[in-house]
């Protein structure tokens, strides 16, 4: 088994992201404590139907310490301390000290630099026999106080789904997006959502509740109790519970329960204000560091990837967005991107026909963006992914 900086808390069969076995260094450091969600899968999910034993997830707490090391704890006992590496323009570096016949790797990610949200990524990209999942770790600082919830939301899904017999690509995985709203409530009381959106071509309606987790002093730290409920037109509706951490912009959710026929990662972005105070395309503008998860969802040959790489949004609406996957190869998909007044954006890949779904936080500096149209292609692995990315600090 492959040991993480984490092991002793996870006690799973882990992986580390690849590319080096170099100790980074750093030329800025932070002092802060972060919720931390993971979402990781197999390479190859291995016969049909998937089983849940191909996916793994974790909600945690990151420590970043101002000498350039870290520790992560779970409940009441906190790991070992080793390396970060936090660049100038937001590039994150955690490093994993190998041992027996595990190798020294690097997690590569970003952390926002720009803001002061404290929102950060990073990836896990090497499967090893001993640790053969790769995946996506996401979250945001911890503050004392209570996150005002109330208001627009757009919301982006992704999640792998088990033991379903039927063979169809809805059955490896499922892509949804939309826009829900969010009720006004007193502080710690649970508020209903409620919306509309697409799960691939499919209309779908959104429900449930979020509520913040609250001391008795109402004070919490970002965590919230998140039910989503996903109905199809003609079904019945899909509960999904979640971990959660919020922060003003941004909401993280984690669907963790692997024994309930689905898992995966959940972004809420909040809406601009529109028409009041609609999206300035301008500010807009730019590169954000990028990390992604990967669904192949063919279920004769479903499995995952996940990447790391830069998107940028250029002038004239042009999208780029260039990335290494887990097995070192690098990828480019480049189109045009279109604002909406209140933040979401639709972006038209060329040469594919494909069309993806995003949105801009009200500070600028968070994108999540989420594939969900399956594509043909003449190897017949149609994919779907998610995307999230903090933005590069160029100045």
């Amino acid at each position: 088994m492959k040991t993480l900086w984490f092991v002793p808390l996870l006690f799973l069969v882990a992986c580390a992201d690849g590319g080096t076995d170099t100790r980074p260094t750093g030329e800025v450091t932070v002092n802060a404590t972060y919720h931390q969600l993971s979402f990781r899968t197999l390479r190859g999910f291995g016969a049909f139907p998937v089983s849940a034993s191909v996916a793994f997830s974790e909600r945690r707490q990151l420590n970043l310490f101002d000498n350039g090391t870290y520790s992560v704890t779970s409940g009441s006992s906190t790991s070992s301390t080793d390396s970060y590496a936090l660049l100038e323009d937001g590039t994150l570096s955690i490093f994993v000290t190998g041992f027996s016949s595990e190798p020294s790797v690097v997690f590569r990610g970003g952390y926002d630099r720009v803001g002061t949200s404290g929102n950060f990524f990073f990836t896990d990209r090497v499967s090893t026999t001993n640790g053969p999942s790769v995946g996506l770790y996401l979250g945001t600082e911890k503050v004392a106080g209570q996150v005002e919830l109330e208001g627009g939301w757009h919301v982006v899904s992704l999640h792998t789904i088990f033991g379903q017999t039927i063979l169809d690509t809805e059955n490896v995985g499922r892509a949804a997006h939309g826009a829900v709203s969010i009720a006004a409530g007193l502080p710690g009381a649970a508020r209903t959502i409620s919306g509309t959106g697409f799960q691939g071509t499919n209309g779908l309606t959104f429900g449930g509740s979020i509520q913040n987790v609250l001391d008795g002093n109402d004070t919490g730290d970002g965590t919230c109790n998140l039910t989503v409920d996903y109905t199809l037109q003609g079904q019945s509706a899909d509960s999904r519970v979640m971990l959660c951490a919020a922060s003003d912009e941004v909401v993280f959710g984690l669907d963790s329960d692997e024994t309930d026929g689905e898992a995966g990662l959940l972004l809420m972005v909040r809406k601009f204000d529109a028409p009041a105070s609609p999206v300035n395309t301008a500010s807009a503008l730019g590169t954000f560091l990028v990390g992604g998860h990967t669904l192949f969802v063919n279920p004769s040959n479903s499995g995952s990837d996940t990447f790391v790489g830069v998107v940028t949004l250029g002038t004239a609406g042009a999208f780029r967005l260039d990335a290494t996957s887990a097995s070192g190869q690098d990828f480019s998909y480049s189109g045009t991107y279109t604002l909406s007044p209140d933040g979401g954006m639709s972006i038209a890949i060329a040469g594919t026909n494909e069309t993806w779904f995003a949105a801009i936080d009200k500070n600028y500096n968070t994108l999540v963006i989420l594939d969900d149209f399956e594509e043909i292609r003449p190897n017949n692995s149609p994919e779907l992914n998610l995307v999230f990315g903090v933005r590069r600090q160029d100045n």
